[in-house]
């Protein structure tokens, strides 16, 4: 049993959303630096055991996740045992992960020129790009109706 207080500080309440911002926003830099966005995914991977207790709808509305339909992320546990084990198993599996390996670059996100902007914009609960949360502004608008 736990005898003390569990208490939520405002360093607990900073800390939670500069990570939630960096996230965001290094994903976003990702995308960008291909051509690509949020909706073009056909999936989102969460690997480790970060994935396993995370609120998906919650994360979504704090600007964590992007604003996608629940079905595309997928949940995979350890997800670097998981590959190890599929790649023991199957040559073919291990000629495509060294051929994808190939194809990799580095992308240095403290030396981005956008990677702030994102992250700036990311700090806030909710995230100020309004157009990239759609279900989270339907939300907002529901509840300040009911209210």
């Amino acid at each position: 049993a736990i005898d003390d207080d569990i208490a939520l500080t405002e360093i607990d309440i900073g800390n939670l959303i500069r990570t939630k911002g960096s996230i965001y926003a290094g994903c976003k830099v990702l995308l960008d630096s291909v051509g690509l966005g949020f909706r073009d995914l056909d999936q989102v991977i969460i690997a480790g055991g970060f994935g396993r207790h995370l609120d998906l709808e919650k994360a979504i509305f704090i600007g964590l996740l992007p604003d996608l339909t629940i079905g595309k992320f997928i949940f995979v546990g350890n997800g670097s045992l998981l590959g190890a084990r599929l790649l023991s198993f199957s040559r073919t599996l291990l000629k495509e992960a060294e051929r994808i390996s190939l194809m990799m670059t580095n992308l240095e996100l403290s030396n981005h020129a956008g990677f702030m902007n994102e992250f700036m914009a990311a700090m806030f609960l909710p995230h100020t790009d309004a157009k990239a949360f759609p279900r989270v502004q339907e939300r907002l608008r529901l509840k300040k109706k009911a209210a």
